[in-house]
């Protein structure tokens, strides 16, 4: 009985060196990455983005804006510029529009009122972004309708030729320009769905893969997205002309009770953060913050980083650890390293 007692304490001792040594190798890994990450944060009764290292070291505030509050942060495929979304408040309601502006956050340039979920074509000329339904703000991330092309450099903004589309969010286009993968709500004759948009014509091809918030990787071949309230996964997809397939789908992630939503790949495709906190509706607790679940765009709710290899292997390491800031919807950068904490 002793002998095995004796084994038992130095299997587990083993077990716990093991992780630990993992532990270390990704911190090593994620401490040589030349790239950064976003995300956005409540500071100081308002919602600001925030730059740290991949490791989640040296973190500091991007936009320092006590009467505007910026969130949802989408990075330009070079790693110049970044998109977001900005709220303020206006006649009593919540105006939130899209802006860009450079990758130090100077100079910035507005895209569209009333409108939400931005993100980026693969070239950086181009910003997509979805109209808000209705002219009176609702916090809820599928309420919009249409889907519009803004052009960097003559700022002229352009319909897509789809006049069906309704009720997108969390939208990604692809790396060949062909397309724009987002999930659907209610919308389009879909319950809840991820679709992929043809860009330039009528094509909306199913990708049969339960959740929302997909992300795709830089070079298309991959998407991650959360399955279910409780799971990160990842896959390859393909998408073509006659259309979407999903295959090789891995877990990254999986918690029995906390939430987890908003994967992000890396630039070089080699890890995939996230965020985790409880789920649940909250109630609006500060400034610009809404009632609603914490998932979602203006609403605070304990949430921190975390990051793991898109490969699913080794651990998970948290980055941030700060849940009263709400920590959420990180975003990763191409060559930006922060070397100093604010």
């Amino acid at each position: 009985m002793k002998h095995r007692l004796a084994f038992i304490v130095l299997l587990v001792a083993l077990v716990g060196a093991a992780r630990a040594d993992d532990d270390e190798s990704l911190k090593t890994e994620l401490q040589s990455s030349p790239h950064g990450i976003l995300c956005e944060a409540y500071v100081e009764n308002n919602w600001e983005l925030l730059v740290m290292n991949a490791d989640g070291s040296g973190l500091k505030n991007l936009t320092n804006t006590p009467d505007v509050h910026e969130m949802y942060p989408q990075v330009s495929p070079d790693g110049s510029k970044i998109c977001f979304l900005a709220d303020v408040e206006q006649n009593g309601d919540t105006l939130r529009s899209v802006y860009y502006m450079n990758a130090d956050g100077t100079e910035r340039v507005l895209v569209s009122e009333r409108a939400r979920q931005p993100c980026w074509s693969p070239d950086g000329t181009k910003i997509a972004f979805v109209p808000q339904e209705f002219e009176r703000f609702r916090i809820d991330d599928y309420v919009s309708k249409g889907l519009r092309i803004y052009d960097l450099k003559t700022r002229q903004t352009a319909e897509h030729p789809n006049k069906s589309i309704h009720h997108l969010y969390g939208l990604n286009w692809s790396a060949d320009g062909n397309w724009i993968v987002s999930t659907v709500h209610g919308g389009m004759g879909y319950g809840h769905a991820i679709l992929a948009i043809e860009i330039d014509g009528d094509k909306v091809f199913d990708l049969k893969i339960s959740g929302c918030r997909p992300c795709l990787s830089p070079d298309g071949k991959r998407v991650t997205w959360s399955r279910d309230d409780h799971t990160i996964c990842v896959a390859d997809v393909q998408l073509t002309s006659s259309g979407a397939k999903v295959s090789s789908v891995a877990v990254v992630h999986q918690e029995a009770k906390l939430h987890l939503y908003h994967p992000d790949f890396s630039p070089d495709g080699k890890f995939i953060s996230f965020s985790v906190g409880p789920g649940g509706r909250v109630r609006a607790n500060g400034p610009g913050t809404h009632t609603q679940v914490a998932e979602m765009v203006g609403v605070r709710g304990p949430w921190n980083l975390f990051v793991r290899r898109a490969s699913c292997e080794g651990p998970v390491l948290q980055l941030t650890d700060d849940a009263s800031r709400s920590t959420k919807e990180s975003e990763w950068i191409r060559g930006l390293v922060v070397v100093a904490s604010n």
